[in-house]
């Protein structure tokens, strides 16, 4: 009888040790994303853009990559350009382009609260549909020549 009550003590207390095992297991840290300053990525998922002068942007998955989930990952390609001034000219009279309701969820340097942003949905259609993005975001200041992007899943 006694060795039927060790056996159990022993089946509770590796139970507990198991269950407090999963309990305490920890998902992988999400790294923050290496920013980039190339161009020619950009250049050749987002002609549109024309000649940037400079560009700083990021690739990086959605969420936290989990082992234990089967199945592809979503990406998003975010960032800023700075446009060439013939280029700012030509995306103005080429598409047609509304004040955006708000401003780009992280404003590049150099903008302001006054700035004021810009988006059209046919360049959005055209850019993304361009990059093979399942979504494709853009806000344009002008006078800054500053093009903020943001792409989910382009090719």
């Amino acid at each position: 009888m006694r060795s039927g009550r060790t056996c159990a003590a022993a089946l509770v207390v590796l139970s507990v040790a198991t269950s407090a095992g999963c309990a305490q297991e920890q998902r992988p840290e999400k790294a923050p994303p290496e920013v980039r300053h190339d161009e020619g990525p950009i250049a050749s998922s987002l002609p549109q853009l024309g000649d940037v002068e400079s560009v700083e942007w990021t690739y990086e998955p959605l969420g936290v990559a989990d082992p234990r989930v089967p199945g592809p990952t979503d990406r998003e390609l975010r960032g800023y350009a700075r446009l060439a001034e013939a280029d700012v000219r030509r995306l103005t009279k080429q598409y047609a382009w509304t004040e955006a309701t708000e401003p780009p969820p992280t404003p590049p340097p150099g903008t302001t609260a006054d700035t004021r942003w810009q988006t059209s949905e046919a360049f959005e259609a055209s850019a993304g549909s361009g990059a093979s993005a399942e979504a494709a975001e853009f806000r344009l200041d002008p006078v800054g020549r500053v093009m903020v992007f943001r792409l989910l899943n382009p090719s």
